[in-house]
């Protein structure tokens, strides 16, 4: 069996790693991914660091805010980097009020980000990474893969520290899916920013790129 039918057997529906494209495909590629934007307080900052290192990302929005900053979503895609949806509003509620409810909030959202988007987002990251089975039944509905992730810092609670950066890599593997945030408080933008250019760095002296998230990752329900 390929390693990437396994993963499909184990998690149907959900993208945890590119592990297994990239193992056979004998990449070294990482996967950074940026929630609960766009912020015009910080993601054009964060945009601006992945520029200077070209590296390209994923950036999972919340719709709602991406309405309200279209000229940041039109320089998220003119850059090449991805874009998911992370929900419309990132409200816990739906996840109480029953099946027919979860299908509604993510089609409403899905369907105005694709609008804003001009294509089809990559897929949906629900709020802190909730999994019910009314979320999976939504999805596989929509047709619309679940990305997670590998590798978080907690940094939409807790700052981001190069310590912390440098500390991951110990146990980073190629085709690992990175979980940050690029809306950040205004008092930890700054160190955000340097904590990311050295974890670029030291991710790149290793050998590894970054890149967008990208079929072959999203798999079937």
């Amino acid at each position: 069996m390929k390693l990437t039918n396994l993963i499909k057997k184990v998690w149907p529906g959900t993208c945890w790693t590119h592990f297994a494209e990239d193992f056979q495909n004998n990449s070294k590629n990482l996967y950074i991914t940026f929630d609960d934007g766009p912020d015009p307080r910080s993601t054009e900052a964060v945009l601006n660091v992945l520029d200077k290192y070209g590296a390209k990302a994923s950036f999972f929005v919340i719709t709602q805010k991406a309405k309200n900053n279209l000229s940041l979503i039109r320089e998220i895609k003119s850059a090449s980097h991805s874009i998911g949806d992370h929900s419309f509003d990132h409200r816990y509620r739906y996840f109480f009020q029953g099946r027919q409810a979860m299908l509604n909030w993510i089609t409403a959202s899905t369907e105005t980000l694709n609008g804003l988007l001009g294509e089809a987002n990559i897929g949906f990251r629900p709020p802190a990474g909730i999994r019910t089975p009314e979320l999976h039944w939504a999805l596989q509905r929509l047709n619309l893969p679940l990305i997670h992730w590998k590798i978080r810092f907690f940094d939409a609670v807790f700052p981001w520290s190069p310590e912390k950066a440098e500390a991951s890599l110990d146990r980073t593997r190629s085709g690992d899916i990175i979980l940050l945030h690029d809306a950040q408080p205004k008092n930890r933008v700054s160190r955000f920013l340097q904590t990311l250019s050295i974890y670029i760095e030291q991710a790149t002296g290793m050998g590894f790129r970054f890149q967008p998230i990208k079929p072959p990752c999203l798999l079937n329900h």
